[in-house]
Parts: structure tokens; C-alpha cells; sequence
């Protein structure tokens, strides 16, 4: 999957912790959204190198979780966090 060489890189975003869940603020568009406590493990691992493949494994080898599946999970979760203009999708 050509996918998972994609490197995710933050955009301009703020991240607050509200009643246990995550409110993002994106200072681009001015658009709030929430996310979940794992959603948002895995955007603190982004730093604009680590290929989604290399994420997808950190989390498998991290928390214990085959990585069939995992992998075609992260790229929709990444996807779904470029529509939203939280991250961009770039390749190396």
C-alpha cells in the first residue's frame, strides 16, 4: 500500500483536554473537533518523518495489537485527520 509510506505532518493546531476527552482548535480554519484519548496518542507521535507504516507499528509493537488491520486503520484515521486540515498527508 503506496499509503503507508505517507508522512503525516501537524498543521497549525492547538490541543486541550476538556472532561476527558480532546477538543483541537486548527488556528488555519478556525474549526474545532474532538478526539479520543488513543486519537490523540497517536497525533502526539506525528513529527513530520515517521511514515504511517512506522506509526502503525509503534502501536502494534506498543500496545499489543496485530498489525493486520492496524495499518488500513491508521490510513483512514489519517485521511479522515487531512479532511479535517488537522494534519498533511506528504510523501518523502
Amino acid at each position: 500500500m503506496e499509503e503507508l509510506k505517507l508522512i503525516p505532518e501537524k498543521n497549525n493546531i492547538r490541543i486541550k483536554e476538556q472532561e476527558g476527552k480532546y477538543v483541537i482548535f486548527n488556528l488555519e480554519t478556525s474549526g474545532f473537533h474532538m478526539l479520543e484519548k488513543d486519537a490523540i496518542d497517536i497525533l502526539d507521535r506525528v513529527d513530520g518523518k515517521t511514515t504511517i507504516k512506522e506509526l502503525a507499528n509503534f502501536f502494534s509493537n506498543e500496545r499489543n495489537l496485530p498489525i493486520e488491520g492496524l495499518e488500513k486503520d491508521f490510513i483512514e484515521f489519517f485521511k479522515g485527520l487531512e479532511l479535517r486540515k488537522i494534519v498533511t498527508l506528504k510523501t518523502n
